[in-house]
């Protein structure tokens, strides 16, 4: 494509169901490329560190909790990214109808995509264990244990959100280091599972999700991380038959209402002794999933929380 589209909602600020409702129409329905949001301009981020220079060096926590505190509670902007002018001049009109926000489109050439998707996109550590990294930055130097480098495949994991950050820290921190299988469920672009693979390359992994798109994704990050001769399955709704009868470890980063359809699922393939990591969750979902949860033989062992998300470790009775 020689151009691309930008829309660009400003100060809004919805409900969490209504945020999910305006992303899903927006890459189901109008076919966007892309949801991005940013609160904080390069110039309001400066204008907090002052005269303060860190020189490529590590940001104190002091200052990331500043920014954070600047952040919180405030209205963010969105923006949503099409390779169709048609398609974002109509979304452009449903959000006008729709949203209460000052809602702005624009068009940009495509020389300028690359850039202006991968400046939003950096490694992230999740500890000294473990780090993300964007899979053109092969040349970023390291500190932690193991690196695994994802390709941000559109709508799809990258360890940049908060859950996936919660669940790799879980996993890094609390799971054993070693496991016969793992499911990853919901697995979008196979971050979590991946990253077990890379723990334990012996491990057995089983990829499920709804969309092949989200395979094919996976598949790429496999490549990536020079995985894909190892032992995993990428599965779909038509042959979940196929997924094993039990797990030693099962992950499920999705949304609150599939934690709760597919509760009785997601105890019964976590092996007796085995261990469950839930995620996708705001804060106030939290007590309803762990009453849910426990009542079906699962004992949690940890509550892990960044900004308004949270994450769950269960081992089961």
């Amino acid at each position: 494509m020689d151009k691309f589209w930008i829309v660009t909602l400003f100060h809004f600020q919805p409900p969490e169901n209504e945020r999910v409702f305006l992303e899903t129409e927006a890459i189901e329905k109008y076919s966007a490329l892309g949801v991005e949001e940013f609160s904080l301009t390069e110039a309001e981020v400066d204008e907090i560190l002052g005269a303060r220079a860190y020189s490529g060096g590590d940001i104190p926590e002091t200052v990331i909790d500043e920014v954070e505190d600047t952040v919180l509670g405030r209205p963010a902007n969105y923006r949503i990214f099409f390779d169709n002018a048609d398609k974002a001049e109509e979304f452009l009109a449903f959000c006008k109808k729709q949203i209460l926000a000052e809602v702005q489109l624009e068009e940009q050439a495509t020389q300028d995509w690359n850039a202006e998707w991968k400046k939003h996109y950096a490694p992230i550590e999740i500890n000294e264990k473990f780090e993300i990294i964007p899979s053109w930055m092969v040349d970023h130097p390291s500190r932690t244990e193991r690196k695994l480098f994802i390709n941000p495949g559109m709508g799809f994991g990258t360890g940049s959100h908060e859950t996936t950050f919660l669940c790799l820290k879980l996993l890094t921190e609390n799971c054993p280091q070693t496991f016969e299988s793992v499911l990853d469920f919901g697995s979008g672009s196979g971050i979590l599972g991946l990253a077990s693979l890379k723990i334990d390359p012996s491990a057995k992994i089983d990829f499920y999700d709804i969309d092949p798109e989200a395979n094919k994704n996976c598949y790429q990050n496999a490549e990536l991380n020079e995985l894909q001769d190892l032992a995993f399955r990428l599965l779909l709704p038509e042959v979940r038959e196929s997924l094993n009868p039990s797990y030693d470890l099962v992950f499920a980063n999705i949304l609150e209402s599939i934690l709760l359809m597919e509760k009785k699922y997601l105890t019964r393939v976590t092996k007796p002794g085995g261990h469950l990591i839930l995620s996708g969750l705001l804060r106030p979902q939290v007590p309803g999933i762990i009453e849910a949860y426990t009542k079906l033989g699962m004992i949690l062992q940890r509550q892990l929380e960044k900004g308004d998300w949270a994450a769950l470790y269960f081992v089961k009775e």
